[in-house]
């Protein structure tokens, strides 16, 4: 198609034409050159008076030996300027689907769709860029949707709790999607949320970091504090009088005790503190449990102090770092959002996590080691780390300071590209490091459900209503839904209905359930199936393990003694007669009882609790994180109750603390056969 032909004064890297065909803005054009090639274009810009239309055009280049080569001599006046056919432009551009991540279609060119390649993304990192509701969580969202489809590892650090929603397809542009060729999916089983703030974040695993081993330095880098120089000098004394350059938190409040120095006091209260927050164990959690092929793992830091956020992702960041240095975890990609928090750039202070992310944005490419960087605030990362970004994928940015540093990072940046920062539209993106130059994108649209959308404070519409009749509060209430407490699902039944063959066949239960408080060493709940007498320990999937029924019907002196040989585990006979308070012979009478009753088992002099028991001295492996919400629900059936909470507690008793306990109704998803 002739869109125009050339006029005017011409150069090697720009000309203008008068436009006679559809030109449009950011529309890719070819000319043929003097030497009998032709050459990709990009129309900048487009004006229109009275009696013209002209359009001004940025040249490109042409293909030569896979590069982009710009032209050295400028074209010939009059040559005709036509729309770039949708093969050339590929050529040129060299956009291939090997090894790619969809992200979206070329703008203006629905037949033409853009990948960005895995092993540039692994090795040259990424950088998303957007102003505050641009759609950065979302086009991060498409990002790690298509990591997950390549099976490959990838950690992401969430600070809002945006993430947990792709676990769930996409209800909403279904169409869109069918477009595309592509359909809503979930990852529910190829993601695992964890947290240090589990009440907050009540799906998610619990968050253990590594306490073994601490050196100084790295103490001083995980307390939320800068420490002073006396205080500095004051570890590395306590430190030196224990005898060892390597500590746990514990070890060193004892020591700092028997300093005499008055600078103790702060310290102590700062490790103190750390302590307490509950991260710190020996038991911590797996690096091979974190980064797996196919697995997504999100560290939730929703509801954490930012000065705490910051010490979770440096010694997380710096472990995990080691590790694959050792090649003790497979190569991964590791996703910073609200980047600009953990590795600001110097001029805002430093972070606890500064130093980690910059050797991870200079070194990890050695090591396998990707990362993505996103931020509403380009001007506030630390240049050397968004330098370090070859691949930026940038949506609308309105503040001038953020498109300059934008301007000074990317890759192939022009005055024209820099200039059409501010007027990217929603939904779109120009992406820069795919090929030479920027390009313009259309995001496709995700096949997970997007959680990053803002809190709806006020709605669009607002009804009216007339004013209460006399006596309507009665009717009111009679029509209002039964307040039930529920324990419910992260996912609703649209969201199931978009997973399985049979939506028809799907039914709602209700589950009564006790979720009862229990403390030993630290608190922590478990939930007890009151139909089933047993305890859930992942509710989307109903799995479970006998507790009621594995506890012996048994006298109330039999229950005591019983309790404490769980407590005890293994022991012999002497140490359960100094617990009980009861006669030896008593104890003697009791245990031929358990003995005849497969209860316990005899190893020499020695008695161990049998299998069946052991779920009561392994309660902390059946850890909910789940809790108790009241609202109303519409369910199929509701099932009976069999037992109670005070069953429950008596036998809990026996052998732990218990704190409190709450009944309420699990909200299960059935399909019926």
């Amino acid at each position: 198609m002739i869109l125009g032909k050339i006029i005017g004064k011409l150069s090697t890297t720009e000309f203008t034409f008068s436009v006679t065909g559809d030109a449009k803005k950011h529309q890719y054009v070819q000319v043929m050159h003097p030497g009998n090639y032709f050459v990709l274009a990009q129309i900048a810009e487009i004006t229109k008076d009275v009696s013209n239309t002209l359009a001004y055009c940025h040249i490109i280049g042409y293909k030569e030996d896979k590069h982009i080569v710009g032209i050295k001599t400028p074209f010939n006046p009059e040559t005709e300027v036509l729309k770039a056919e949708d093969s050339f432009l590929q050529d040129v551009l060299g956009i291939t689907k090997d090894s790619g991540a969809f992200i979206g279609k070329l703008d203006g060119r629905d037949n033409i769709s853009i990948y960005l390649d895995f092993n540039k993304m692994l090795t040259k990192h990424v950088a998303v860029l957007a102003k505050t509701g641009a759609g950065k969580s979302y086009v991060s969202g498409v990002l790690v949707e298509e990591i997950l489809n390549k099976n490959i590892p990838i950690l992401i650090i969430d600070p809002h709790g945006e993430y947990s929603s792709l676990k769930y397809p996409n209800p909403e542009d279904i169409e869109k999607l069918s477009a595309l060729n592509l359909s809503p999916k979930g990852f529910l089983n190829h993601i695992c949320e964890y947290s240090p703030d589990l009440e907050t974040n009540t799906g998610a695993m619990p968050l253990k970091l590594n306490a073994s081993g601490l050196t100084s330095t790295e103490i001083m880098k995980l307390l939320p504090i800068k420490l002073s120089l006396p205080q500095q000098n004051l570890l590395y004394s306590a430190l030196k009088n224990m005898g060892t350059n390597k500590t746990n938190f514990d070890e060193l409040l004892l020591a700092l005790e028997y300093e005499d120095n008055s600078a103790k006091w702060t310290l102590m209260n700062v490790i103190e503190y750390m302590k307490k927050l509950n991260l710190f164990s020996e038991a911590y959690t797996s690096y091979i449990e974190l980064i797996q092929p196919g697995k997504a793992s999100i560290i939730n830091l929703r509801g954490v102090d930012p000065e705490v956020q910051e010490v979770i992702v440096h010694k997380l960041v710096s472990d995990l770092f080691n590790e694959r240095k050792r090649s003790n975890i497979p190569p991964f990609f590791l996703l910073i959002e609200e980047a600009h928090n953990f590795c600001p750039e110097r001029n805002f202070g430093e972070a606890k996590s500064s130093g980690i992310l910059r050797t991870i944005a200079a070194e990890g490419r050695k090591f396998g080691l990707g990362l993505c960087v996103i931020t509403q605030r380009p001007s506030r990362i630390e240049k050397s780390v968004l330098s370090q970004c070859n691949t930026q994928i940038i949506l609308k940015v309105s503040n001038p300071g953020d498109i300059k540093a934008i301007a000074t990072s990317a890759e192939g940046m022009n005055a024209m590209t820099e200039n059409e920062i501010p007027n990217i539209p929603i939904g779109n993106a120009m992406i820069t490091g795919v090929i030479d130059i920027p390009i313009f994108v259309n995001v496709r649209p995700r096949i997970t459900k997007h959680g990053g959308e803002a809190v709806k404070i006020f709605d669009d519409e607002v009804e009216i209503q007339e004013p209460m009749k006399q006596n309507d509060f009665v009717n009111e209430i009679r029509e209002s839904k039964e307040l039930l407490p529920l324990i419910n699902q992260r996912y609703t039944k649209r969201d199931i209905e978009l997973m399985v063959d049979n939506p028809e066949n799907l039914e709602i239960l209700l589950i009564p359930c006790a979720l009862v408080n229990c403390y030993n060493n630290e608190e922590f709940n478990i939930l007890i199936d009151l139909a089933s007498g047993k305890i859930i320990r992942n509710i989307e999937t109903l799995d479970s393990v006998e507790f009621i029924h594995s506890f012996p019907n048994i006298s109330s002196q039999e229950s005591k003694v019983l309790g404490i040989a769980i407590t005890l585990g293994k022991f012999k006979a002497s140490e359960l007669f100094s617990k009980s308070g009861l006669q030896f012979g008593e104890i003697y009478d009791i245990i031929n009882v358990f003995e005849t009753k497969n209860l316990l088992i005899k190893e020499g002099d020695s008695f161990q609790i049998s299998n069946s028991l052991k779920i009561f001295s392994k309660l902390k492996d059946c850890a909910s994180y789940e809790k108790v919400e009241y609202g109303d629900i519409k369910f199929d059936r509701k099932i009976e109750k069999k037992y109670d909470s005070n069953q429950v507690k008596t036998i809990l008793e026996k052998f732990i603390k218990v704190n409190s306990s709450k009944e309420g109704f699990l909200v299960f998803y059935n399909l019926k056969t």
